[in-house]
Formats: structure tokens, sequence, C-alpha cells
């Protein structure tokens, strides 16, 4: 459809055509189980009244694929099993939290002194890990590396807990292979004589 890039266009059309299909998207979407697959041939003629710019849009001339040689196919919506998402900002406050709770006597104020002094101790043994194992002297930055690594594989079954696996439903992608046939004038003319010969015929049968 790249072609249909050089042609004449009024500014913010490919915004109104991008608008206008959230809309009709959003309508088959409420017409349609999340689980139902279907395929489809659109055949839409656009029309820029204002430079004359006209494209086809029909199906790609294909066989097989994931679209079944149709030039739309809605896939199923799916299960998949991601990593819960937990802030990592959360995930630092909570174990702060828990640590300090560890190292506070039960009788004493969590807000007092001693307890004001352990989070100030923690938070800059943190700060100082970081800027020491990114330091620009690699013998420091390996030091501080392997100094934070002795329970590396504690660590690593912390993280697997706090990103523990869930279920979440994942929409089914809406595949297209489609083209956009630039349409001259004089094409023009046939094709919406052709066009509107084809709608008189259908509204007489009918």
């Amino acid at each position: 459809m790249k072609e249909a890039a050089d042609m004449d266009w009024t500014d913010g059309a490919g915004k109104v055509l991008a608008t206008l299909g959230g809309i009709l998207s959003k309508a088959e979407k409420e017409s349609h189980d999340a689980d139902e697959v279907y395929t489809s041939n659109p055949s839409l003629m656009v029309i820029d009244l204002e430079t004359g710019a006209t494209v086809l849009l029909e199906t790609e001339p294909h066989e097989g694929g994931r679209t079944q040689g149709q030039g739309y196919k809605k896939e199923a919506a799916y299960d998949q099993r991601i990593p819960m998402k937990v802030p990592m900002n959360l995930q630092r406050n909570i174990l702060l939290d828990m640590i300090v709770s560890m190292l506070v006597p039960k009788e004493s104020e969590r807000i007092g002194p001693l307890g004001k002094a352990a989070y100030e101790r923690i938070a800059q043994a943190l700060k100082d890990g970081l800027e020491h194992s990114i330091s620009t002297d690699g013998d420091l930055a390996r030091y501080w590396k392997a100094r934070y690594a002795n329970h590396a594989d504690l660590v690593t079954q912390l993280s697997e807990q706090i990103n523990d696996m869930t279920v979440t439903t994942v929409t089914g992608k809406a595949l297209c292979k489609m083209r956009a046939v630039p349409i001259t004038e004089a094409q023009l003319n046939a094709d919406a004589l052709e066009a509107l010969q084809n709608i008189q015929g259908v509204r007489q049968d009918g």
C-alpha cells in the first residue's frame, strides 16, 4: 500500500481514515465472539474530493499463508502465561519495610531514631552498590558485583516468586493482505459506471 503515499492527499486524510478505521474495528469486535476466527475480502474505494486522489483497496493475490489467501483474517483470542507485573518501586519499598521490621525491636517505634537510621543505612548501601557496580573502574565494579552476588541463587528464587506467572487473555491478531491500486480519472469514470450498474442490478433483482 506504500504507493498511495506518493499521491496528492489533503492534509489530515490519514488521521481521518485512521479514526474511521478505529470506529469500524470497534464495531466489528463487538459483533463477533472473542474466540471466533473469520476471514473476508474487503473491497473499498477511497476518494479525496479535494485533490482527486483515488485508490482501490482490494485483496492482494496470494495463496495460503496466515490469511489463507484472503485479504483479511481475524484470529481467535488465546490465553498466555506472563510474569505478574509488580512495579519495581513497590518491590523495593516492601522489601525495605520488611528489612527494617526485622532490624528494629518490636517494642521500638518504627519511625523512631533507630528505624530512621536503619532506613538511611539501607538506602545508602543500595546507592553505593549501584554506583560502584557500574563504576568506570573495572576492578571496583567487579568487586562490588561479586560482593552482592553472594546470595545470587536466593535472590533469583525471590525474584521468581515476586514475578509469579499469571494467565491473561490476549486479543487475536487482525491480519491484512491488501493492496492499494491508484485509479486515474478515466479509470474512475469507467469503474464508477460499472459499480453503479452492479448496484442497480442488485436492486432490480431484489
